[in-house]
């Protein structure tokens, strides 16, 4: 019985953590980005991830839409 209720306020921590930090995020003006990707495409980001010593994969997402984006053909 302990051990259930000290996993529900693990739980309960962790939700409001997670919610914290959606929270922090918004208010930066950052928005959820949720996307299926190929595999070989998560082992370059992985491979570029390792080499630079990046946290997340976040920042190197981030960088290559920023450099695509600034680098697309304009219509």
């Amino acid at each position: 019985m302990k051990q259930e209720t000290t996993e529900i306020r693990r739980a309960e921590e962790v939700r409001k953590n997670v919610a914290a930090h959606r929270a922090r995020q918004l208010a930066a003006g950052r928005v959820a980005l949720n996307t299926y990707v190929p595999s070989d495409v998560i082992e370059a980001i992985d491979h570029i991830k390792e080499q630079r010593g990046a946290p997340s994969r976040m920042p190197i997402i981030e960088e290559a839409l920023r450099f695509y984006i600034e680098n697309a053909p304009r219509a």
